[in-house]
């Protein structure tokens, strides 16, 4: 009698759990909330931010945004693959997820395991600027001038970054090398490449753009496959003259490990209608960023090939952190 009585408790308290659960999955005052891993102002942040109305409205819930900042955004990731598998709790990932296993030795997470990628959103354009005493106004002209200098040209680099490795892609393929110079951020090295401090560098095509425009700078290529609405009028490197070059800074979103397939195909379904709407593509064209086209199951597959191709990259040049 006892053990038929304790069956009957626990069955019922089971079936409650269950109700309890799938009662908090599908009730709509519950927020998404959508980790950022950097600063609020930074591309990412913008973007989120940007989304979150359309995609509140799509979801019919609130969307909250995160700033969970440091470490080389490795702390936000950190906390978004240590949520709740409810798809409640999502985060934005861009190219530094592929980077970062390679310079962090102890990183507290599998950059492919633990997440589940659920949406591209686009790629982030850099531009290749230079000092304008530079007797160089194209990639071409760079890389000439820089294998017959018998100094090498100063470049600013924030060690590590999407940008600093989109650079070290450019210069294998160009052939030539520089006297790299590391800075904290790309704001003070477009004021270097200004001032004549340095000679080049690979910075945010945004935050160059007006600079080109103004005269203040040279903009000599974007990095991106299409030319950029920042700055249309600057070529591509594959219109320079490096066909092959490849090289997307990217921005995703991603959840946890484990995520049910109604969950992702949900969410992704919220997030597509989100970047259709007018805010979020006037954000995406006020940043630059361009649509990489590409299904759910294709992401991991890319982010797969972008971290091998990072481990080359971080090897051969000798990129540390700690």
């Amino acid at each position: 009698m006892f053990f038929d009585l304790a069956r009957r408790a626990f069955a019922l308290g089971l079936a409650a759990a269950i109700v309890h659960v799938n009662a908090g999955a599908t009730d709509r005052s519950q927020p998404i909330r959508l980790i950022v891993p950097t600063p609020p102002g930074s591309a990412a942040d913008a973007m989120a931010r940007a989304l979150s109305a359309p995609w509140g409205k799509s979801s019919g819930r609130p969307i909250v945004v995160e700033n969970i900042v440091g470490a080389g955004t490795t702390i936000g990731t950190t906390r978004l693959v240590r949520a709740a598998k409810d798809g409640l709790t999502l985060g934005i990932v861009s190219s530094n997820h592929t980077i970062n296993p390679w310079l962090y030795k102890a990183l507290p997470y599998d950059a492919i395991a633990d997440i589940t990628p659920i949406a591209m959103i686009g790629s982030l354009p850099a531009m290749l600027v230079a000092n304008n005493n530079l007797a160089a106004s194209t990639p071409a002209e760079l890389a000439r001038l820089s294998k017959a200098s018998k100094t090498p040209l100063a470049e600013g680099v924030v060690s590590g970054t999407a940008y600093h490795l989109v650079s070290e892609i450019f210069k294998e393929q160009a052939g030539f090398t520089t006297t790299p110079v590391p800075y904290k951020g790309s704001a003070q090295v477009i004021t270097d490449v200004m001032g004549g401090t340095l000679d080049v560098g690979i910075v945010p095509a945004q935050a160059a753009a007006p600079l080109v425009a103004a005269g203040r700078l040279k903009g000599l290529a974007v990095t991106t496959a299409a030319r950029t609405s920042v700055a249309p009028q600057i070529p591509t490197l594959a219109e320079s003259g490096f066909p092959k070059f490849k090289a997307e800074i990217w921005l995703a979103v991603a959840g946890p490990a484990g995520l049910g397939a109604a969950d992702i195909a949900m969410r992704r379904k919220e997030i597509e209608s989100a970047l259709a709407a007018p805010e979020a593509q006037q954000a995406l064209q006020h940043q630059g960023i361009q649509a990489i086209p590409m299904r759910q199951p294709e992401m991991l597959p890319f982010l797969k090939s972008d971290l091998e191709r990072n481990r080359l990259v971080v090897q051969r040049v000798g990129i540390t952190l700690n």
